[in-house]
C-alpha cells in the first residue's frame, strides 16, 4: 500500500517535513505554539513535546497501536508486535524476547565487523576515476540486511534473493504494487521452507529460537512467525540504514566532531546516541485513541489518529539542554528514537551494535571522506528520515 505524501495547506503538517533538509523549525513551532495540533486534511492529531509523547506511549489503554502505527493507518496483513496492545502484546513480546538476549546480540559483533569490512573493501572497487561512489548502495543499505540474514539463518547462497526482496519491501513507497507483492510472495515461500527445515533440524539462529518460543504456553503460529520476520526485515534494517546515512551527513557538516571520533573511538557510543537523538531515523509513529483525551486545553476525541512526533521530542528543550547543538559527548541522553515502554524497539541492542561497528569501520576506512551534499537523495517516507543516494568522494 502506498503511503500518503500529498501536500496540505497546513504549514504545520509534519508529515512532508520528514524529507526536507531541516524539519526542525516546523517541529519547534509545533512544540512551542501548538503542542496538540490537528491536521484537518489528514484527519491527524500531532503531539510534539517529550513529556506528552512519553505519557502517550506509556498509556496503551488510551493510545492504541492496534489500528496501525503509521499516519496512513496501514495495518500489515500479518499482525505482529508493533500493532498489538496488551495483553496480546505482552504475551508475544515475552515469547520473542528469548531470541534477543544480550548474549546473542554480543555474539554478532565479529560477524557485523566482518560484513562491514567486506563491504568497505568492495566499495573501493566500485569508485569512479575521481574516487566517488554511492555509499548507500555499497555500504549503508546492504550492511543491516546482511546482518539480519545472518541472524535469521539465511543460507549465504540465498542472501542476494533476501536482499533483493528485502529492498523491494523496505523501500516500497510509491513502488509498483505487483513488484511488491511478488517480493512478499517470494520471501514468504522461502521462509516457509526454512521454517519446515528448522522444525526438523533446529540450529542456533533466530528462526530456530522463535519456533521454540511460546505465547503463554502456545507456540507461535506460522503467520505470527512470518509477521515477526517481516517486521525484523523492515524495522530492523531501514532504520539502521537511515541512521548510518544521517551519521555520515552530520559528520560531514561537523568536521571537528568527526576528527574527535577518529582520534578517540571511545566517544563512539555516546556519538551514536546523539546521532539517533539529533537526526532521528524514525520521525514519529501513530496511535488511535480509545477515549477522549484532554491535553493542553484541547480534546482529542475517541477514535482519533494521533501522530507522536519522536523527532520533535528529541529536540525538546524541556528534556535536553541546548537541544539544537550536536554534542557527541552528550550525557545523559534520554532520546526516544527507539520508542519507550512496552513498544521499546526489541532490536535496539542490535541496531546500536551495527551503528557502533559500522561507523567505527567507516571512519577507519575513510576518515577523510567528502559527502557530495548537493547530490543527496532522500527516501520518500512519511515516518522515516534517511537517504536513497549517498555519493561520497573517498
Amino acid at each position: 500500500m502506498a503511503l500518503d505524501f500529498q501536500a496540505t495547506t497546513d504549514d504545520l503538517d509534519p508529515i512532508p517535513h520528514a524529507t526536507v533538509d531541516d524539519p526542525h523549525p516546523v517541529y519547534r513551532r509545533l512544540r512551542e505554539e501548538h503542542p496538540v495540533h490537528y491536521v484537518e486534511a489528514r484527519d491527524l492529531w500531532v503531539l510534539s513535546r517529550h513529556a506528552d509523547i512519553l505519557a502517550a506511549i506509556k498509556d496503551p489503554e488510551s493510545f492504541s497501536s492496534s489500528e496501525g502505527v503509521v499516519p496512513s493507518g496501514f495495518v500489515p496483513e500479518k499482525k505482529t508486535l508493533i500493532v498489538l496492545d496488551p495483553p496480546e502484546h505482552t504475551a508475544m513480546r515475552k515469547a520473542v524476547m528469548r531470541a534477543f538476549t544480550p548474549r546473542r546480540m554480543a555474539a554478532m559483533s565479529d560477524r557485523v565487523r566482518g560484513f562491514a569490512r567486506g563491504l568497505l573493501d568492495r566499495l573501493d572497487e566500485h569508485a569512479d576515476a575521481e574516487g566517488r561512489v554511492d555509499v548507500f548502495e555499497g555500504f549503508t543499505d546492504p550492511l543491516p540486511i546482511f546482518v539480519m540474514a545472518e541472524l535469521l539463518g539465511v543460507d549465504p547462497s540465498e542472501r542476494p534473493m533476501f536482499k533483493r526482496c528485502g529492498d523491494a519491501i523496505v523501500y516500497s513507497s510509491g513502488a509498483d504494487p505487483a513488484t511488491l507483492l511478488a517480493a512478499q510472495r517470494e520471501l514468504t515461500d522461502y521462509l516457509e521452507v526454512v521454517f519446515a527445515e528448522r522444525v526438523k533440524h533446529p540450529g542456533d539462529d533466530l528462526i530456530s529460537v522463535l519456533l521454540t518460543s511460546s505465547d503463554e504456553g502456545r507456540a507461535l503460529t506460522k503467520d505470527e512467525l512470518l509477521g515477526l520476520c517481516f517486521l525484523l526485515l523492515v524495522a530492523g534494517t531501514e532504520t539502521t540504514t537511515s541512521a548510518l546515512g544521517n551519521a555520515l551527513l552530520l559528520l560531514e557538516r561537523d568536521r571537528a566532531s568527526r576528527k574527535r571520533l577518529v582520534e578517540d573511538p571511545t566517544l563512539l557510543e555516546s556519538a551514536v546516541e546523539e546521532i539517533l537523538r539529533y537526526d532521528s531515523p524514525v520521525q514519529g509513529l501513530s496511535r488511535v485513541t480509545r477515549r477522549d483525551v484532554r491535553l493542553h486545553g484541547r480534546t482529542i476525541p475517541e477514535g482519533a489518529r494521533v501522530h507522536l512526533l519522536y523527532a520533535s521530542a528529541n529536540r525538546d528543550p524541556r528534556a535536553f539542554p541546548d537541544p539544537d547543538r550536536f554534542d557527541i559527548a552528550r550525557t545523559p541522553n534520554n532520546h526516544v528514537a527507539f520508542g519507550f515502554g512496552i513498544h521499546f524497539c526489541l532490536g535496539a541492542s542490535l541496531a546500536r551494535l551495527e551503528l557502533n561497528i559500522g561507523l567505527a569501520e567507516w571512519l577507519r576506512h575513510a576518515p577523510d571522506y567528502t559527502l557530495e551534499v548537493d547530490e543527496l537523495e532522500r527516501l520518500p517516507s512519511d515516518t522515516n528520515r534517511g537517504f536513497a543516494k549517498l555519493p561520497v568522494r573517498l
